[in-house]
């Protein structure tokens, strides 16, 4: 089993929560947006616990690679997850009831696609480049 399975395992959970919510269009959201606010809780406490283990155990060892290349890549892509973990926190703070989302539904969507296809991009990457090195370790 690679070293990856669990974290790629974990964005499958986080993509498939984001896939969902992505899903609730503003008509659905002006008249309910319970199970938007639902899986908003999720989608953040998913990867809530995901950065947190990145950060206690990934990025560490990849950063003492004897590898500088690999060992740069992984500070950068600790700096960058920074920004978006950020964002992806203030998005939730937002969002903090779904009367909060009821009353600007359309607002939500828009926020809500950037935000996913943000974390879309960033799970990409990590597949493409972060991941292959940590397995290779």
């Amino acid at each position: 089993m690679a070293r990856t399975t669990r974290f790629r395992e974990q964005h499958v959970e986080i993509l498939q929560l984001a896939s969902e919510l992505r899903k609730i269009g503003p008509e659905e959201l002006a008249k309910d947006a319970v199970a938007a606010r639902s899986l908003l809780s999720k989608l953040i406490g998913k990867l809530s616990l995901h950065l947190a283990v990145e950060d206690r155990s990934l990025y560490p060892e990849l950063q003492k690679s004897a590898d500088p290349n690999v060992a740069n890549m992984a500070k950068r892509f600790e700096n960058e997850m920074g920004g978006l973990a950020d964002a992806v926190m203030a998005w939730g703070k937002r969002w903090p009831t779904p009367v909060a989302i009821q009353a600007q539904p359309a607002r939500f969507v828009a926020e809500t696609t950037e935000v996913v296809d943000a974390l879309k991009n960033r799970i990409l990457r990590e597949h493409q480049e972060l991941y292959p090195a940590l397995d290779a370790m």
